[in-house]
């Protein structure tokens, strides 16, 4: 299993590796969306999980969402969106572009390896 993180802090993207190694996860780390699609252009079929941000430069989470969305050789993919923005609006604005979980930061590593669960769990149910 492999699991796409993107974010454009290298701290953020190492917590996060450390949070998913231990439930199994093979991490790629990209900083920002283009890197994120140019990745999953090469890695797309063996990638399960992307836990991306929001905010980041040259392409944000959000419209990377959209075009991973617009693909449908990425249909296998769960989006975990973790990102500081957490008002209910912008929550609802990643869901609707067809994120399938939202984490908001500051989040310990056990919050979101439980997260990557319940997400991954409702996803493979649909």
């Amino acid at each position: 299993m492999k699991a796409l993180v993107v974010d454009d802090s290298l701290v953020v993207r190492t917590i996060i590796q450390n949070a998913v190694k231990p439930i199994g996860y093979e991490v790629l780390q990209a900083c920002n969306g283009k890197e994120a699609l140019d990745l999953l252009a090469t890695h797309g079929p063996s990638v399960d999980l992307v836990l991306l941000d929001w905010n980041m430069p040259v392409q944000d989470g959000y419209e990377t969402i959209k075009q991973i969305k617009a693909n449908d050789a990425y249909n296998h993919l769960c989006i975990l969106m973790i990102s500081t923005e957490s008002e209910d609006d912008k929550v609802d604005q990643a869901l609707s572009a067809g994120a399938n979980g939202y984490l908001a930061k500051p989040f310990s590593e056990e919050e979101l390896a439980a997260k990557i669960k319940t997400t991954l769990a409702a996803f493979k149910s649909k």
